[in-house]
């Protein structure tokens, strides 16, 4: 079994190396909706329609209006007569989801006209991280049984699930498994698959046949996962480490990631009340700007989703929509000069 310590308080690493570009001011805040739980995750988003799912009610789908006024609650229903629950996940992509769990595991499939969702295959490959191609594709993230180390790959349930997975798009540094963990996305603009790197300022851009497009680097400089990890007899454990990117995005050509590193002659306590995020344009392989979400209260931005130039954040209970300036996604504005966002927190 591998476990993931939690991380524990230490001191903010900074990194004098770069200096980022902020907008002027904070994304305007459009509205707000009460979840009245912190543990949803977004399972998905569709014209004017947000997913959501929770992990310990995986039969329940909660579906809110992109204006955030509505909230509806759908019941699932699947042909069998019970499930095992370890690490459910949702996926939508109308008009079909995807109720799924690597670690048991297995793979639901059912259109959102009924909410209906079938058994795939009896023989299902266990993975750990996971995103929806198409009705039929599936791309993950998985531990190869060849090597025992961590591999992207893809899912394809029209051929009995046979899994597919590519042993040189992750780089291993240190041991193959914590090192090389990260987030993956699908980008369905591109047509694309992107995995960014939690431990170093890396992530890759691949095509649906696991083909390698980009390998890009996030701003700062930490180019070597500093992480230890400890083996013991019965598992292999990581020991606090420096995370560098934490959660991400993609919508067009952009990427978006919540950096964990402090950069030079950023303000600390803008900062520590908010939550930065990183824009990189994929087509042009560049860093493009950043910007802040403020907390709310105690609690930070724990999970967002890109809607056009529309952030879709998970804060505590709520869920809140962000509106971005568009002129900083043109590429024919001016360069933005760095700014002081202290006042505005």
């Amino acid at each position: 079994m591998v476990l993931l310590f939690a991380f524990t308080k230490k001191k903010l690493p900074i990194d004098t190396s770069f200096r980022r570009f902020y907008q002027h001011i904070s994304p305007a805040k459009i509205q707000k909706l009460d979840l009245e739980s912190n543990r949803y995750y977004i399972a998905g988003a569709a014209e004017d329609k947000i997913y959501l799912g929770h992990p310990s009610s995986p039969l329940s789908l909660t579906v809110v209006d992109s204006a955030l006024q509505k909230k509806q609650i759908i019941r699932l229903s699947i042909d069998q007569d019970s499930l095992l629950i370890r690490n459910p996940q949702l996926r939508v992509i109308p008009p079909y989801f995807f109720l799924m769990d690597g670690t048991v595991p297995y793979i639901l499939r059912g259109n959102t006209k009924d909410w209906k969702a079938y058994s795939i295959s009896e023989t299902i490959p266990y993975f750990t991280d996971v995103q929806a191609i198409d009705s039929i594709s599936l791309a993950v993230s998985a531990m190869s049984s060849k090597t025992r180390e961590l591999a992207l790959g893809t899912i394809h349930l029209s051929d009995s699930a046979t899994i597919t997975l590519s042993h040189k798009l992750l780089q291993k540094q240190v041991d193959g498994i914590f090192d090389v963990d990260g987030k993956l996305l699908y980008n369905r603009q591109r047509k694309q698959l992107i995995y960014t790197y939690f431990y170093r300022n890396q992530y890759i851009v691949v095509n649906d046949n696991l083909q390698l497009q980009l390998r890009g680097k996030t701003i700062d400089s930490i180019s070597q996962a500093q992480i230890k990890v400890i083996t013991t007899k019965k598992e292999k454990k990581l020991a606090p480490s420096l995370m560098v990117n934490r959660y991400s995005a993609t919508s067009g050509d952009h990427l978006f990631i919540n950096s964990q590193i402090l950069g030079r002659k950023e303000h600390l306590v803008s900062w520590k009340k908010s939550t930065t995020i990183d824009v990189y344009n994929i087509e042009k392989k560049k860093y493009k700007f950043s910007f802040y979400v403020k907390d709310i209260g105690e609690n930070k931005l724990k999970a967002f989703y890109m809607l056009d130039n529309k952030l879709i954040g998970l804060i505590g209970n709520n869920i809140i929509s962000y509106q971005l300036n568009d002129r900083y996604f043109d590429e024919s504005s001016p360069p933005i000069e760095p700014q002081n966002l202290n006042k505005n927190i």
